[in-house]
C-alpha cells in the first residue's frame, strides 16, 4: 500500500472501505468534493480503479486504491500495515 502525502488537500486523507459501490462510493464522491484525498479499499479492483480515476479527474484529489477483502485474514493484514504519518489520515469510513 502506498498512500502519498499530497499538498493539494489541507483537509488530509479519508480512508473509505467498501468504496467500490453503494454508500462507500457515495462517501468517496462527497469527501472528494469536499477536498479530501482518498484511500479507497474494496474487493473489486476494477471498480476501485475506475472510481479513483474519475475522482482524480473530476475533483483534483489524490485517490489511491487498495484491493482487499476485509473478511479475509490475509487481506486484513495488508490493511493493517502502517499508513505513513505524511498521509495525514483525518477520517475513516467503514
Amino acid at each position: 500500500m502506498s498512500v502519498k502525502a499530497s499538498s493539494n488537500s489541507e483537509k488530509g486523507t479519508a480512508v473509505i472501505t467498501g468504496a467500490s459501490s453503494g454508500i462507500g462510493k457515495v462517501y468517496a464522491d462527497r469527501l472528494a468534493k469536499r477536498g479530501y484525498n482518498l484511500l479507497l479499499v474494496a474487493r473489486r479492483g476494477d471498480k476501485l480503479k475506475e472510481l479513483a480515476q474519475q475522482l482524480r479527474n473530476d475533483q483534483g484529489v489524490s485517490a489511491e486504491i487498495l484491493v482487499a477483502d476485509l473478511g479475509n485474514p490475509a487481506d486484513l493484514k495488508i490493511c493493517s500495515r502502517p499508513i505513513p504519518a505524511s498521509a495525514q489520515v483525518r477520517l475513516s469510513v467503514r
